[in-house]
């Protein structure tokens, strides 16, 4: 997986126009450890959550050149907990029939 990360890397750099000098900008990780990634040592995940953020893509995307099938799980657990979320307050009023008699 560590030469198959290296290269899911050189690629998405490839699509987006940027050089390892670039990323090591936008990420704020040094240049030496993304080349050091290309040689076999594995990132952390704080760097590899930068490096991900940095060329807009999931670090699941990274890892395994796919999007994460669990991710859309996620987002609609989120949805329906945005949907619910929140002050809801709900009055039950009961209606009592007086008789005058």
């Amino acid at each position: 997986m560590k030469n198959r990360f290296a290269e899911i890397l050189k690629k998405e750099c490839e699509k987006k126009g940027i050089s390892l000098t670039q990323l090591s900008k936008l990420s704020h990780i040094p240049r030496a450890t993304l080349q050091d990634w290309s040689t076999g040592t594995e990132p952390k995940v704080e760097q590899l959550k930068k490096v991900s953020d940095s060329l807009e893509v999931s670090m699941h995307y990274l890892l395994f050149e796919k999007e994460d099938p669990l991710a859309k799980i996620e987002e609609q657990q989120i949805k329906l907990e945005d949907l619910f979320s929140g002050d809801i307050r709900i009055s039950i009023q009961k209606i009592k029939r007086i008789n005058n008699e």
